[in-house]
């Protein structure tokens, strides 16, 4: 053989064995979640992309991406409505419900809720900055197709003053004959205090009131206006993806649209259309059912808020913690992520939509939604005020286990407290304390049951009966045994004998235990089964402890098109109380 021929062997030779080491090192390099060195970062999440986000840090651990000459990040992500967030960072964070640890990222769904941080004298727990988005989303008035078409949709361009002409006239039936059915206007909003959902859409109801001019949030007119919204209101939720759950479920049951409208971002009104009310986009390759009768994300003629997202590092990261955050918000920027969040219905940072989203919610592509001006925090904080005395009331019956079991300890295996309490010792200093942050003029009555059910107090304006309520509560003592299903029943009967069509007509029941006296699941259910939502009552669950039959008041909840919360540490019983309050 030539030498030059032998010389192309050996080179080619070593070329292969160069190329293969290379493609077993690019394979076997390990991820950051193999990794023990990365640092940690951890996230919090609004809950309409929390499952997005967990799935992007899933994908960024994977990479065995670095920065700043070889670190490694590792993040976990959960999620927490924005609200919620926004207090625990404010109180220095402390979470005892769902014991998430401190985010050193925080991702709301608006800058909003920095304003309103800021606007608390916190705003210095979160990093200086410019707010970086990752994507956009407008709030929307989504009303089920049949209820747009019949207020002229998509001819006429609707808006907020379109919503209170409808119930101002006599409900749908103003809108023809055949449309009598639905009965009144119903609106599902989430909590402004709460979800960002409803803190924009109470900001554009005063925008539509005032036109644009915040110095008369206080005016009558501005009052009269935005509290005609608000006595649409079926309920305040939450967490509008709860919501979109029931009305999802609802859509093939009824023959009727089971709501008028809900206020939510337009990207939970795509991912309901596709199918995928809960926001889980792991949905959406498992061949997800569309509604019977989807939404129209309707662009308040008005005017709307563009939903940011910003990307936020809080001020407790440290500064391996801020430059990993800045390279997982890098990694979330680029096309490949950005995508996912196309995928999932919202608008790119610019507010552009895909071709896809415009045709699933109902739009045009070309559509750029007429935007509002963005309020000042001050002004925000004098909207939620003023929404205190415009928000729809309440016409509420607690109910409450005053069964044996109340006298025991919360927790029978441990000796500190608070959990060698009685499980009435704790409850009694909660009740008093949601009866003092009621609104004067809801109101409020007290049932308590054992081995039979027993009026306490008649429903009353919380201020004429809150002070002989709270000494009542005081002296409640516990004995017997737990006729749960039967003070359910009975419970319900009443407040729909009494239904007034004006507030929103609730059970609040709180148990620790399970049924003992007659009755059956399958009553029970049967009973509380709402048929549409102005004209049922809403059925809102308690499990108090880990003894409390969850199950059965999940069910009880869901029937009645409520929630369920739970209290399985003495420390959550607080903030149960205030989450079920929180819809009134």
């Amino acid at each position: 053989m030539r030498r030059s021929g032998w010389l192309s062997l050996v080179f080619g030779a070593l070329v292969g064995t160069l190329v293969i080491v290379l493609l077993a090192t690019t394979v076997t390099a390990p991820s950051n979640a193999a990794r023990t060195d990365c640092v940690r970062l951890v996230t919090s999440s609004s809950t309409e992309k929390g499952d997005l986000i967990a799935e992007l840090a899933g994908r960024y651990n994977e990479t065995g991406r670095t920065f700043d000459g070889g670190r490694c990040a590792k993040v976990e992500a959960y999620k927490k409505t924005s609200g919620a967030t926004l207090d625990l960072i404010a109180d220095g964070w402390n979470d005892v419900d769902d014991h998430q640890p401190e985010p050193q990222v925080w991702l709301p769904s608006s800058s909003l809720w920095l304003d309103l941080l800021r606007q608390r004298g916190k705003g210095e727990r979160i990093k200086t900055g410019p707010k970086t988005s990752l994507a956009t989303s407008p709030m929307v008035i989504a009303m089920p197709e049949p209820m747009a078409k019949a207020m002229g949709w998509p001819e006429k361009t609707l808006g907020w003053s379109d919503v209170l002409e409808v119930n101002r006239d006599g409900g749908w039936a103003s809108k023809g004959a055949e449309y009598a059915k639905w009965g009144n206007f119903t609106l599902g909003k989430d909590n402004p205090r709460r979800s960002t959902s409803g803190l924009a859409a109470t900001i554009a109801t005063y925008f539509a009131a005032t036109g644009g001019d915040y110095g008369k949030i206080g005016t009558a007119e501005t009052v009269q206006f935005v509290r005609g919204i608000e006595a649409s209101v079926a309920y305040y939720s939450d967490d509008s993806v709860a919501f979109l759950k029931t009305l999802y479920d609802e859509d093939r049951k009824k023959p009727t649209p089971y709501i008028s409208a809900m206020a939510m971002q337009e990207q939970m009104v795509y991912l309901y259309n596709r199918g995928v009310p809960t926001g889980d986009p792991a949905q959406l390759k498992a061949n997800p059912v569309a509604p019977l009768r989807p939404l129209v994300a309707v662009h308040p003629k008005e005017g709307t808020m563009l939903i940011d997202h910003p990307f936020l590092t809080t001020a407790s990261a440290s500064p391996e913690q801020q430059a990993a955050a800045k390279d997982f918000y890098d990694f979330l920027r680029e096309d490949g992520q950005q995508n996912r969040f196309r995928d999932l219905g919202f608008r790119d940072p610019d507010g552009k939509p895909s071709p896809e989203l415009a045709r699933t919610v109902g739009t045009q592509e070309t559509q750029e939604p007429p935007k509002i001006g963005v309020p000042t925090g001050e002004q925000i904080q004098k909207m939620l005020d003023g929404w205190e005395y415009t928000q729809r009331r309440g016409r509420i019956l607690l109910v409450l286990d005053l069964s044996g079991s109340m006298n025991e300890p919360f927790d029978k295996n441990r000796k500190d407290k608070p959990y060698s309490e009685s499980r009435i010792a704790l409850l009694k200093p909660a009740i008093r304390k949601q009866l003092e942050y009621l609104h004067p003029e809801d109101e409020v009555g007290l049932w308590t049951f054992s081995d039979g059910y027993e009026e306490k107090m008649p429903i009353g304006k919380v201020k004429n009966v809150r002070g002989p309520m709270l000494q009542l509560v005081e002296n409640l003592t516990p004995k017997g045994d737990t006729a749960l299903y039967q003070t359910v029943m009975a419970a319900n009967d009443k407040m729909r004998r009494e239904f007034d069509p004006n507030l929103i007509n609730a059970v609040v029941f709180l148990t620790d235990g399970q049924n003992t006296e007659a009755g059956t699941r399958e009553q029970v259910l049967q009973n509380v089964d709402a048929e549409r939502l102005d004209n049922s009552v809403r059925i809102f669950t308690m499990a108090y402890g880990a003894q409390a039959d969850g199950r059965v008041l999940d069910e009880i909840a869901q029937k009645s098109k409520a929630r369920s919360y739970q209290a399985v540490d003495p420390h959550g019983i607080d903030k149960m109380f205030v989450n079920v309050f929180s819809n009134f």
